[in-house]
């Protein structure tokens, strides 16, 4: 079996009343069975957030996406290994944003932004996540027919202070990232960032907001990625979207096909 990928970005309508670009971003690597899907929201105080935000999806995406592929049964290791695993991963992300700083002569925090994301095959898999926004992974229908668990969630982790988060330039980095198990097999997962959350989840993050969730995701089954792709965009970019949150948007569907 294999992985049927949907995404999409769009600028908030804050930012574009005030000419700033989309700082989320997204990436994910596929193949075969294995998929590692990313998903980061920039700073909006940070002035390089968008440029950081998309090279720590496109990094950590890769690196955890060859590590899977290079070596499956880490996805079987504890939640100690899978820490250090994903925490390789976000040091070569950490790198790469430092030197593209050094080049800029800008300060690493200029590229502040939040990660969430999933690494998994078709038996189990692992959230990751730093800061808001939220990962959702729904479980495979039983062969008996019965009813389905509770989807696993990877809940956003909020500061002291409203608005607050904790961002991978963060010097406290590794405090605040969080490992979590999905330990059966999945039949859609969800990232997005806190943009998206308002109308894609339900008000107490318990799980994906059924009469939004289940048509997007019956449409998105019927159609290609490119053409999946493009609606889920058409739906973030609706006015009626926009009328809920002002803020960037960005939600990943991955579909077990």
């Amino acid at each position: 079996m294999s992985w049927r990928i949907y995404a999409a970005s769009a600028t908030g309508t804050s930012h574009i009343d005030k000419g700033i670009p989309c700082q989320d971003a997204f990436a994910f690597h596929a193949a075969g069975d294995v998929l590692v899907a990313v998903v980061c929201d920039g700073a909006g105080s940070a002035p390089r957030s968008d440029e950081g935000s998309r090279l720590l999806a496109d990094t950590v995406a890769r690196a955890l996406g060859d590590r899977c592929e290079r070596e499956p049964e880490c996805l079987g290791g504890d939640a100690e290994a899978w820490f250090a695993i994903a925490a390789d991963a976000v040091t070569l992300a950490r790198d790469a944003l430092s030197q593209t700083a050094q080049a800029a002569q800008a300060p690493l925090s200029s590229y502040a932004a939040t990660l969430v994301g999933y690494a998994g095959d078709g038996r189990r898999g692992w959230f990751f996540h730093i800061g808001d926004g939220i990962a959702v992974a729904e479980p495979a229908t039983p062969d008996d027919g019965e009813d389905s668990a509770a989807a696993w969630v990877s809940l956003p982790s909020n500061g002291e202070y409203a608005n607050e988060t904790y961002f991978v330039t963060g010097d406290s980095w590794r405090e605040h990232l969080r490992v979590s198990p999905v330990p059966a097999p999945i039949a859609h997962l969800a990232l997005m960032s806190d943009g998206a959350m308002p109308f894609a989840m339900q008000k107490n993050n318990a799980g994906l907001f059924k009469p939004f969730f289940e048509p997007v995701a019956r449409y998105l089954a019927s159609v290609d990625e490119d053409q999946g792709s493009r609606a889920l965009l058409a739906t973030l970019e609706d006015p009626r979207t926009h009328g809920i949150t002002s803020d960037d948007k960005t939600l990943l569907i991955a579909l077990r096909s």
